[in-house]
């Protein structure tokens, strides 16, 4: 790197000691030495050289994937031959003329220019090895994406996907680089997709060229990334549904679970088409979409005992999908959700428990939210009513009216020793004598809360100790919401999580409007440490301040505190009276 500033320096002195009369001749001779030719410089600036990317680094490992969803990363420095070293040809070094070399010496003397020698070729050494730092710096900095292992890439990806979702995620860092863009092109990060429409303003509709270009992406998405896909969601698609579904149904077979939402156009012949060509196909999402009865029951008939999960929005045509599970078309179903809509309908949904259990024997969850539904009236010829032995939720949940009562219940989980969650919110009808005759010995969730005006209702006023003191093992949530039991029952109630050897399971508890004293509820928090949650809005026994909610066991502890205090206020002004 030194060397030809060194000769620049010689030149000058050589071109300084010449006499006035030859001065020219010298310069070009320098100018003839330094470039060769005359015409070389114009070529060289002519013609560049050709750009060589680095070759990338072989890796001195391999990655294995265990099933324990580990990477194995092992060394492979033995099994192969060490690469002999390249061969880099030496730069020929031009030796300084001879006649600048003495003209130098007889200047400086031969001792500075040993020392000048000496020094430049210091600070060309240090400059090489500066200059090798600093490439391999670069190189190191450069490439260090190149060189991370692509299994390790797509690890990291899936603990994305799993917070954030395939789409938009994996298209978004598929535009960094190759390495990434193979990486998100794994088919195991697109195993569960949720896909929504381009978001348009209100009453306006997309150009007929954006929806191609939307179709046509989609389409492409089917055929080169959903090769595994498992779970797939379709939301507010209003155009195009069977096109989407008769692609998936060509190219997913591995299909397990389909959720449309808020779609319209579900056809007959699509999902019809999902049930012959996806053979693992066990879920179904329909709610809020625009879906005919005949084509849900012709799914449901071609599908067969596979199915497992069933999720229906109730309308006018829910009547002929439950009488198509109830007679049997569906043995292996496992859950079944129907909600209504924000704006209710005024029909009431026919519902008979005795064929339903007859034919949904595996049913571990049901969930009937919001719906007003009614028994429907037993003909003459009914199954022997069996229950449902594997249930293990029941939610029958409503804000309007209810006419579910102490039979009724006791007539759906007369089998059902399984079960853990017993959601009863707005079915005023049901007595704590009725609940503590049921056959569920282990219940961890109980929703009794009332949320609608209560005022006409005839409400029990005793009771709530038959159902503590019947779950106080196993209870974990407790919902007593707008209930009219009295101080003292409350009080008898809550003192059962207080009995045993064994800690209280108690996280949840919800005492909206209810009689409870301050007595009571200290006594709960100190019996209950596990507590987390605790609402105390509305309780009018309760001093100003302290009606609120609480959580978290410290909001909780705190609360603690000043009722302790609250209570020892009143004992102390009687003392000093």
């Amino acid at each position: 790197m030194e060397e030809p500033r060194a000769a620049e320096n010689l030149g000058e002195a050589g071109a300084s000691s010449e006499p006035s009369g030859t001065g020219q001749n010298a310069s070009k001779k320098q100018s003839t030495k330094a470039s060769g030719r005359p015409g070389d410089a114009s070529k060289a600036s002519k013609k560049k050289k050709a750009f060589k990317a680095p070759r990338r680094v072989a890796p001195d490992y391999f990655v294995q994937e265990t099933d324990n969803d580990m990477l194995l990363i092992i060394s492979n420095i033995g099994d192969g031959q060490d690469r002999p070293p390249r061969r880099v040809a030496k730069r020929k070094h031009q030796a300084p003329a001879k006649n600048q070399r003495l003209q130098r010496i007889q200047k400086t003397g031969v001792a500075g220019e040993r020392k000048r020698e000496k020094g430049g070729a210091l600070a060309a050494k240090e400059s090489v090895l500066g200059g090798q730092a600093e490439e391999s710096g670069a190189a190191a900095g450069a490439s260090w994406g190149e060189r991370l292992p692509v299994e390790i890439l797509v690890q990291i990806f899936q603990s994305l996907v799993a917070s954030e979702g395939a789409v938009p995620l994996l298209c978004r860092v598929a535009r960094v680089c190759r390495l990434w863009y193979g990486a998100a092109s794994n088919p195991v990060l697109w195993q569960k997709v949720s896909i929504g429409f381009c978001w348009v303003e209100p009453g306006e509709k997309q150009p007929p060229q954006t929806e191609k270009r939307i179709l046509g992406t989609m389409e492409w998405l089917v055929l080169n990334r959903f090769s595994l896909l498992r779970d797939f969601a379709l939301c507010h698609w209003k155009s195009h549904v069977p096109v989407v579904l008769q692609a998936l149904a060509e190219s997913c077979p591995l299909l397990l679970s389909l959720k449309l939402t808020y779609c319209n156009g579900v056809t007959t012949k699509s999902l019809s088409t999902l049930a012959e060509r996806c053979p693992r196909l066990e879920s179904l999402n329909l709610q809020n979409s625009q879906v005919d009865s005949s084509a849900v029951v012709s799914f449901l008939e071609a599908a067969g005992s596979r199915i497992r999960q069933l999720w229906l929005t109730y309308s006018s045509q829910t009547n002929a999908i439950i009488a198509t599970l109830s007679s049997g078309c569906c043995l292996g179903l496992q859950l079944l959700e129907v909600t209504t809509e924000i704006k209710q309908s005024s029909q009431h949904l026919q519902l008979s428990v005795e064929h339903l259990q007859a034919a949904c024997q595996q049913l571990q969850v049901l969930r009937l939210l919001n719906v007003v539904w009614s028994p429907k009236p037993s003909p003459r010829f009914v199954p022997t009513s069996l229950g449902f032995p594997q249930l293990e939720e029941l939610c029958l949940a409503s804000t309007s009216y209810s006419f579910i009562s102490d039979g009724v219940l006791q007539k759906i989980l007369q089998a059902s020793t399984r079960l853990r969650v017993l959601d009863l919110r707005g079915c005023f009808r049901v007595t704590p004598k009725g609940l503590q005759e049921l056959p569920c010995p282990d219940l961890e969730q109980l929703y009794l809360g009332l949320y609608c005006s209560n005022n006409h209702l005839l409400l029990p006023s005793v009771g709530s100790h038959l159902l503590t003191w019947k779950w106080h093992h196993s209870l974990q949530e407790l919902d007593l919401a707008g209930q009219r039991f009295s101080e003292h029952d409350l009080e008898c109630a809550m003192a059962a999580f207080g009995q045993g050897s064994s800690r209280a399971a108690l996280r949840s508890l919800n005492l909206t409007g209810t009689k409870v004293t301050v007595s009571t509820v200290s006594a709960l928090i100190i019996s209950c440490p596990a507590l987390s949650y605790l609402n105390l809005s509305s309780c009018r026994y309760l001093p100003r301040g302290m009606k609120k909610v609480y959580r978290g066991q410290e909001d909780i502890h705190q609360c603690l505190s000043k009722l302790l205090a609250s209570a020892d206020e009143p004992a102390a002004a009687q003392d000093t009276s």
